[in-house]
């Protein structure tokens, strides 16, 4: 957004709106109802008045002028804003059908993990991050309003987080040095796929304008179903009875909760 100054533009209509509504409310009982009272209804008495005040009606026109362009503005631009959205919205669902395949592919090679004897060497391919999302996802957060953007954000940011995290998982598979399936990080991979897919899920009724933007926090509920959805069986993600991706799950939601 441009800055005028030190203050956006979007700030400045603010603070003229703040300013200027009392500004002329006031002007008008000052001009318009008292000259009638004090001159006892006499149209020459608030001829006189406004005749002496002719500088200040003036300025005051012009002032009032400029908050109602500053006003039509921020108005059309802000519609502007919502076209722009809704255009990009309209492609929103399809990247995140992409991801959704791609966490799906990201799932398989966690499982593979899970499954692997110490010292086996796995048969895992790298899933692929799909690229169309960006620019749909950029579009969408340039546009959108800001708790949506922030949502989207956060999206990507964990993304980055899980791509890197998936080549390093395979890069260890394949290293022969490596006897361990390491299956306590596992499960804290399995619950943050999880976590992206249950917050990519949440967005597909709003990106199809079946449903208000939804961004409250997640619940096991939400995490369930993704790891349904991902064909990760949660009774099998066990080590015992407090590492296992239920309770770390449930701790993890717990920990979210409380910080909100």
């Amino acid at each position: 957004m441009r800055r005028i100054g030190i203050l956006k533009a979007e700030r400045l209509v603010d603070l003229l709106n703040w300013i200027g509504f009392p500004a002329v409310t006031l002007y008008v009982v000052c001009m318009f109802i008292f000259p009638w009272i004090d001159g006892r209804g006499e149209w020459t008495h608030v001829q006189d008045v406004w005749n002496r005040w002719q500088g200040l009606n003036v300025g005051m026109l012009a002032f009032i002028s400029s908050i109602t362009a500053f006003n039509i503005s921020r108005f059309n631009a802000e519609k502007q804003r919502e076209r722009e959205f809704l255009a990009s919205k309209a492609f929103l669902p399809a990247a995140l059908s992409e991801l959704v395949s791609y966490f799906k592919e990201s799932a398989s090679v966690f499982i593979a993990g899970w499954e692997l004897a110490p010292g086996q060497q796995p048969n895992i391919v790298l899933p692929i991050l799909p690229g169309e999302y960006k620019v749909v996802f950029g579009n969408c957060i340039r546009h959108a309003e800001p708790e949506v953007g922030e949502y989207l954000s956060k999206i990507l940011v964990k993304l980055q987080v899980h791509d890197a995290r998936v080549r390093d998982f395979i890069n260890r598979m394949h290293d022969e040095s490596d006897v361990s399936p390491e299956k306590h990080n596992l499960i804290s991979y399995f619950y943050r796929l999880g976590e992206l897919h249950a917050l990519a899920g949440k967005l597909f009724d709003y990106a199809r304008n079946l449903q208000e933007f939804d961004s409250s926090p997640l619940e096991w509920e939400d995490f369930r179903n993704a790891y349904g959805n991902l064909d990760i069986w949660v009774d099998e993600i066990r080590i015992d009875d407090q590492m296992n991706l239920e309770a770390f799950t449930k701790r993890a939601i717990d920990r979210a909760n409380t910080d909100t």
